[in-house]
């Protein structure tokens, strides 16, 4: 059966010479680390966990989250990564929404789950106590039973494997339903990715709830990779980690790496050990790719979407004249350049939507009929993002039709950081829209035309954004007379981004 849970069942390594993860002091080879995910998948069974149900994972980085997705896909549960950036404002809408039958997190979240769960009925697990990595004994007993293959219901290929939030307002969420045949193709047909992942260190710094970080530990599990997982991205701490665990590859968002080099060049720890590093999720400068060619590091990247996973990739071999690209396709997935209000498939060179065709799409957004037919249409994925693919067949993203703001790799959305800010008395209307930054791609600014009764300041809005929402979403504010629209009342957030840029 090509399912995610197949691989899981008869395809995990198992060795007992090579190391799967280690979180601080803790290492489990293949061997030990499979035998812990049938155990733990023993136990959900145990615990009434069905194929279907929803796992929700509240944690940093660690072994235990990693053998808590593992156990829950091979009995056919539903994964829901959960960002532990999430306020409990948000938090809320997005559990209400998919409705955990379980959830796993890490002990500094008791307090928000406090706040959050009660009105939901779900069985709550201490993962980790929040010293040093250091498991709960609640957690611990789980491990206690019989560590046989689980007999579970079998999966089919369309089934839901993850469940990913590619929205967040508390009113309708968006859940992206990421199948276990897409991943099983993604993980089988990736054979490039897959042989430079074979046996490598990787350093898992990369939040576990973002589809890279998934991704990553997808494809380099089955590759038999050692995963240092590590809940922080100091980047002091990471050049020890890199220096002393020998790490050999890193995933992580491009500012990463500009305060990775940033702290080598003052530090100047060893760096001999890295044979690539991968990075995407936001515009990747060609100058840092190049400075860290200067110091005999490749600096790979990629593009892709939750919805879509991995689209194309840009390797140093392809020459640094399309570093600034995104790269070309990826094995099995089909691009082209479409006119946004017409479909027309456009002449090369052209600019217009990035649509793709591809194995690994997932099947919708969950209860969001509407959602769903505005980005999939006739097999092919409209990914909003304008550009135009050269020549050569390397794309180049040049900006984006829908209005989500990549903040360094975030996705923040407007209309969310808009409901927040409508709830303040004193507004009349507001909009927010995503300007270029230097260092994260682009920031949130938010205009507000206030009712002229209030005495309301920047600092009064920022205050209550905080109180509501994470701190990638909080916007700059700019108080304005009124909004451009057009003659339909629609506000024209081009119009706002022009003038946020020449402001």
């Amino acid at each position: 059966m090509e399912t995610l849970q197949h691989l899981i069942l008869h395809d995990m390594p198992d060795s007992e010479e090579i190391e799967a993860v280690k979180s601080g002091a803790h290492t489990l080879t293949y061997k030990s680390y499979r035998k812990r995910i049938n155990q733990l998948a023993n136990a959900l069974l145990q615990k009434g966990i069905q194929k279907g149900d929803r796992i929700a994972l509240l944690c940093k980085n660690g072994h235990p989250a990693s053998t808590v997705m593992f156990a829950a896909l091979e009995i056919g549960a539903v994964v829901v990564p959960v960002s532990w950036q999430l306020k409990p404002y948000e938090m809320t809408g997005i559990l209400k929404a998919s409705e955990p039958k379980a959830m796993f997190y890490g002990a500094e979240f008791k307090e928000t789950l406090d706040e959050v769960l009660p009105e939901l009925s779900t069985l709550r697990i201490t993962m980790e106590t929040g010293t040093a990595y250091e498991t709960s004994a609640e957690f611990e007993a789980l491990f206690a039973g019989p560590d046989h293959l689980p007999e579970t219901e079998m999966v089919s290929p369309d089934d839901t494997a993850l469940l990913m939030f590619t929205s967040g307002t508390t009113g309708n969420p968006k859940r992206c339903m990421i199948t276990h045949g897409g991943i099983y193709r993604y993980v089988t047909r990736s054979n490039s990715s897959t042989t430079r992942m074979k046996s490598l260190r990787f350093l898992a710094c990369h939040p576990i709830y973002h589809t890279s970080a998934l991704i990553c530990i997808m494809l380099g599990t089955f590759a038999g990779t050692t995963f240092v997982f590590t809940k922080d991205q100091d980047p002091v701490h990471m050049l020890k980690v890199i220096e002393e665990e020998k790490i050999q590859t890193v995933m992580a968002l491009p500012v990463f790496y500009t305060y990775l080099l940033e702290a080598w060049e003052t530090h100047q720890t060893d760096l001999s050990s890295l044979v690539i590093l991968m990075t995407g999720g936001t515009k990747v400068p060609s100058s840092l790719i190049r400075r860290y060619l200067d110091i005999g590091i490749p600096l790979a990247h990629g593009y892709g979407s939750t919805e879509a996973w991995g689209i194309s990739t840009w390797m140093p071999d392809m020459g640094m004249d399309k570093a600034a690209s995104a790269g070309k396709p990826v094995a099995g997935v089909k691009v082209k350049v479409v006119d946004p209000q017409t479909g027309e498939e456009l002449p090369q060179g052209e600019i217009g939507e990035i649509v793709v065709h591809t194995p690994f799409l997932f099947k919708g957004y969950e209860d969001n009929p509407e959602a769903t037919a505005k980005v999939l249409q006739n097999g092919w994925f409209k990914t909003g993002d304008s550009g135009y693919v050269d020549e050569d067949g390397f794309i180049f993203i040049t900006g984006r039709y829908k209005d989500v703001i990549i903040y360094g790799g975030d996705n923040v959305y407007p209309d969310q950081v808009e409901e927040v800010i409508q709830q303040i008395p004193g507004i009349l209307e507001t909009a927010v829209v995503g300007i270029p930054d230097p260092l994260y791609g682009e920031k949130p600014r938010a205009f507000i035309v206030k009712n002229g009764a209030q005495r309301l300041t920047e600092e009064d809005v920022i205050a209550f954004c905080q109180e509501r929402l994470s701190a990638y979403k909080i916007p700059e504010v700019e108080f304005v007379n009124e909004l451009p629209k057009n003659n339909l009342g629609k506000v024209k957030k081009d119009v706002l981004r022009k003038q946020a840029v020449h402001s």
